[in-house]
């Protein structure tokens, strides 16, 4: 059985994962400027074809490594298995297209919201007729550290690798460390309880995925909702493969 290679780059991280079938036989991160893609290709000889997302540019590095095999870039312009109801569909970042055919893979035929915590936070909905609808877009726990640090004279820089994931982030505080953490922590919480109510008023049954590399910070605030393991968005990139 032929393998695929499944590729996303993100703005801090490039991930790959192979998949025999289903099944993921090989996941890691990867540097985009070694040969870690050539010789995974060497490696696995069964690979025939694959599918690389970028939000972080890098993508000529990696198409020159993997020139003996069939390769596809992912963009709005080729097919997908939902219909996009951007404008200016050159808009829609790649990212965004993944998470969406993640959750239709996950979740066929349902009403799906996915908020991706990472650099940014996006909201993306696919409904059970395959229309996907964009939605807000507002600054990540290290963008909102990050302001908050560079547009006061005084306020401390607090990075996300600083915090707990299993801390309660009480808003009654005792540092000005902790009165940011609350802020960016609980304010982030609110947001997101507040968007999935809005949403669930319009979308009947709703499922509700969490993903990205923050989504460990709210897996105790957040209720009824589905925290994406490590598999979310290499089974989205297969997903839309198999669709090519």
């Amino acid at each position: 059985m032929n393998h695929i290679l499944t590729i996303d780059i993100g703005n801090t991280r490039a991930k790959y994962a192979i998949f025999k079938g289903e099944d993921i036989i090989e996941m890691s991160t990867f540097d985009p400027y070694s040969c870690d893609l050539k010789y995974l290709i060497k490696k696995y000889p069964q690979i025939k074809r694959g599918i690389l997302s970028s939000v972080g540019g890098k993508i000529e590095e990696c198409l020159q490594q993997l020139s003996d095999i069939e390769i596809i870039t992912l963009n709005a312009s080729i097919p997908l298995p939902f219909e996009l109801s951007y404008e200016r569909k050159d808009q829609i970042g790649s990212d965004r297209l993944v998470a969406v055919a993640a959750a239709m893979y996950a979740k066929p035929n349902q009403n799906n919201l996915v908020i991706d915590i990472g650099t940014c936070i996006t909201y993306d909905i696919i409904t059970s007729d395959k229309l996907h609808y964009g939605g807000p877009i507002s600054p990540g726990i290290n963008l909102r550290f990050k302001s908050m640090n560079d547009y006061t004279a005084k306020l401390p820089l607090i990075k996300s690798h600083q915090l707990s994931a299993s801390s309660s982030h009480d808003v009654v505080c005792n540092s000005t460390e902790e009165c940011l953490i609350s802020g960016v922590i609980n304010g982030i919480s609110f947001e997101i309880e507040g968007f999935i109510r809005q949403y669930s008023n319009i979308y009947k049954n709703l499922n509700v995925f969490i993903i990205g590399g923050d989504n460990i910070f709210f897996e105790n605030k957040l209720k009824n909702c589905i925290f994406a393991d490590a598999n979310f968005t290499f089974n989205g990139l297969r997903y839309i493969l198999n669709c090519q």
